[in-house]
């Protein structure tokens, strides 16, 4: 799930700690979620200003590393053992933070 940083660094601040990894772009402005797959495909992107990465759609993953602001593309919050965000959680955050 693909969103402006504008609209990514508010929902963060809602979610807090029931986000999972968070990739950021800071050359295109986007952060994105990894939720789990088909989990948005009922999601109105247009209406929540996000881009649902389905199959056949690129996203660039940074290593494992990239955990630094020196970082072009990096991990904004990096990857547990759950490694995705609750589907429905974001939803909800999306919805409130449009």
């Amino acid at each position: 799930m693909r969103v402006p940083s504008i609209v990514g660094v508010r929902a963060v601040g809602v979610l807090r700690e029931r986000s999972g990894p968070i990739i950021e772009d800071r050359a295109l402005h986007t952060m994105t979620w990894l939720v789990p797959r088909g989990s948005a495909a009922d999601w109105d992107p247009a209406a929540l200003g996000v881009l649902v990465l389905m199959r056949g759609l690129p996203i660039l993953v940074p290593p494992a590393d990239a955990q630094g602001h020196a970082e072009a593309v990096w991990w904004l919050i990096p990857p547990t053992a759950t490694c995705l965000t609750d589907p429905d959680a974001l939803l909800d955050v999306l919805e409130q933070v449009r």
